[in-house]
């Protein structure tokens, strides 16, 4: 089919010459000699054919073709209603009507009304022929034009089908390649967690009730694999769901800051805390990141410092985060910060820096520094945000 618009542009184009030329055909036998009432009444006839043309098109046609030749027997110049006609004809052709079938009709009654007006038809004379041939080729006009309209529709439809279809490769590559770290995310890590679990159950089982402390770490120990468990969980269905887990669990924020300090105390950290406007809010990857910063400190500080951390943790203008913990040697940056290549350094300042924040790190005799500072406005936040995905 061709395109709506393209055929409505078309349309309206036609039409307004059609009404221009409607309007000249009424008015113009005012003003030249000639018999009036034939003229007025080829003009009326026009105009009924041009109203009818988009409810009953073949009605139309016949009105408006046969108008001519009401006003060439009445004596009246057929010219402005021939024209109409001719216009009548591309328009028809353009819609919906054959060709074949317009061209015809509007040939006919042109070559009829213009032989009724001139008395004759004659080589020398050859107007009627070419009334009969400006019909036709209206009506070719109007059907080529339909159906390179119908081309172009078909050439965007092509390209818009050959888009969709790149973009489902693309989506389904995606899942596919989601699905596929899925399961070595399943295959490695779930094995290895599995391992330490039940490692940790046997000690469990092979410490005395005596020894709490050691009880105690286990206790830990287990909760905390628990955690990676349920967290390992919730990231493999986030990258078998793809961009909409809807149903899964939501991420952490600021609020559980205190619950990162009682848990890291309960594995045996020393943890001197300064908490302050925990209560106010925060846009979401702010809290997020606040809280996945803090984890991060806290843990680094368990497995890598003195056992004792001084942290502090402060919400106003903005988000300052401070740890502060004495190095379990003395030599080497120890803070667990830079374990495994440094990615727990590298990872909180990528956090930080995704929202517009910054993460600073020194030391200073044999204590290590790490401090965080983010936007506490959404707006600093969502501009951050934008900045990362240009």
């Amino acid at each position: 089919m061709p395109s709506p618009a393209g055929v409505r542009r078309a349309e309206r184009l036609v039409l307004v010459v059609v009404l221009l030329a409607l309007i000249v055909n009424l008015v113009a036998p005012f003003f030249h000699d000639g018999p009036v009432l034939p003229a007025v009444a080829s003009g009326l006839a026009s105009v009924l054919g041009v109203g009818l043309l988009r409810r009953r098109p073949v009605a139309a046609l016949v009105v408006v073709s046969l108008a001519g030749i009401v006003a060439s027997l009445g004596g009246a110049d057929p010219t402005g209603a021939w024209s109409i006609a001719v216009f009548a004809a591309f328009l028809q052709s353009l819609r919906r009507l054959p060709a074949v079938l317009v061209g015809s009709v509007v040939g006919v009654t042109s070559a009829v009304a213009v032989a009724l007006h001139e008395g004759q038809v004659s080589l020398e004379r050859p107007t009627a022929s070419i009334a009969a041939v400006c019909g036709i080729a209206a009506a070719a006009a109007g059907s080529a034009v339909r159906s390179n309209l119908r081309w172009r529709a078909e050439l965007e439809g092509r390209a818009r089908d050959a888009v969709e279809n790149r973009r489902a490769a693309v989506d389904r590559s995606v899942a596919e390649e989601r699905l596929r770290i899925a399961r070595d995310l399943h295959d490695s890590i779930g094995h290895h967690i599995a391992v330490v679990s039940v490692h940790l159950g046997t000690a469990q089982v092979t410490v005395s009730d005596a020894d709490r402390a050691t009880r105690a770490s286990l206790d830990s120990a287990r909760d905390a694999v628990r955690a990676v468990l349920v967290e390992t969980q919730e990231v493999l269905r986030v990258l078998r769901l793809g961009d909409a887990p809807s149903d899964l669990a939501p991420p952490p924020d600021h609020a559980g800051i205190p619950s990162l300090v009682a848990s890291a105390r309960s594995a045996g950290l020393v943890v001197d805390t300064t908490l302050r406007g925990l209560d106010r809010p925060l846009a979401p990857v702010v809290s997020t990141a606040a809280h996945r910063i803090v984890q991060e400190a806290l843990t680094n500080a368990l497995k890598h410092g003195g056992g004792q951390v001084s942290l502090r943790v402060e919400i106003a203008e903005a988000v300052l985060i401070e740890a502060a913990n004495v190095r379990a040697d003395g030599g080497g940056p120890a803070t667990g910060l830079c374990d495994s290549g440094g990615h727990g350094l590298v990872g909180m300042t990528e956090r930080a820096a995704s929202v517009g924040g910054r993460v600073e790190h020194w030391v200073e005799g044999q204590v290590f520094w790490l401090r965080a500072v983010l936007p506490a406005d959404a707006a600093g936040a969502g501009a951050a945000l934008e900045e990362a995905r240009r």
